[in-house]
């Protein structure tokens, strides 16, 4: 598959999951592709992703007719390099013997994955990531009880709240739906929230990843302010604009890839 197929592909697949459906007209508009290469697209995608069905004009994504470990695969591949390069900064940020908070969610996966030779204590909330963790022997770990939430494998509610309150660490390192100047950190389901409220509480200090496609979004429920993150780290996509608006408004922003963030930046 050519690069510029699979960069369509990959922001088509996107759209599709935030919106559970994209028409022709909506991909020509949105991201100036051309209509015939679109529809080759929409063929490709529905022939060989379970979920997609095509529709009068476009594509719908039905997730009823797919497993749920489907679907969080779906959500991992979406900004998979941004999602890698924003972990691998994080990564950089660790020191051996460091205590770690681990959110829930693909882009803290990723970062789970370099965590094999730090010898460090890392305590998470994902179901997932615990595995990944295990496999490490230099590492001590450990999953937070309670609740998961299905097809995400994040974990939840009040019995995770009340267990990370025993722990307290260096850092954390957190995920987001969305995250807006005005709005803060915002979350697309309550069940996580207070988890990531006690995350944030229990470090001394607080690492956001989000990649581009999460800026100037905002979602249902309310996470937190921009300012209790002692830094944001994103990835190279997000516009000079946005990068230099959030800066002005007094954020830690670290977009990954430039210089001296990847060889080994520490809070």
């Amino acid at each position: 598959m050519s690069d510029k197929r699979s960069d369509r592909m990959r922001n088509i697949l996107h759209y599709l999951w935030q919106h559970k459906k994209i028409e022709t007209r909506q991909a020509v508009e949105l991201f100036g592709y051309a209509e015939a290469s679109v529809r080759r697209d929409f063929q490709i995608i529905v022939d060989g992703y379970p979920g997609m069905v095509r529709c009068h004009g476009g594509i719908v994504f039905d997730k009823t007719t797919v497993d749920q470990e489907y679907i969080f695969d779906v959500k991992q591949s979406i900004q998979r390099v941004a999602k890698q390069d924003i972990a691998q900064v994080a990564r950089n940020m660790m020191k051996p013997d460091d205590c770690i908070l681990l959110d829930s969610g693909s882009t803290c996966l990723e970062l789970a994955k370099r965590l094999s030779d730090i010898p460090a204590k890392v305590i998470t909330t994902d179901v997932k990531i615990a595995n990944q963790l295990g496999c490490y022997n230099q590492l001590e770990s450990y999953i937070v009880g309670g609740m998961i939430r299905s097809g995400y494998f994040s974990v939840g509610e009040s019995l995770a709240v009340d267990m990370l309150k025993l722990f307290s660490a260096d850092k954390t390192f957190m995920s987001c739906d969305a995250l807006s100047l005005d709005s803060g950190i915002t979350n697309s389901t309550v069940f996580e929230v207070g988890v990531k409220k006690m995350l944030i509480q229990r470090a001394r200090q607080v690492v956001l990843l989000a990649d581009h496609s999460k800026f100037d979004q905002i979602k249902p429920h309310s996470v937190a302010t921009l300012l209790s993150m002692s830094c944001i780290i994103t990835d190279a996509l997000l516009p000079e604009e946005t990068f230099q608006r959030y800066r002005q408004a007094g954020i830690n922003i670290i977009r990954a890839g430039e210089r001296g963030y990847d060889d080994g930046y520490y809070l």
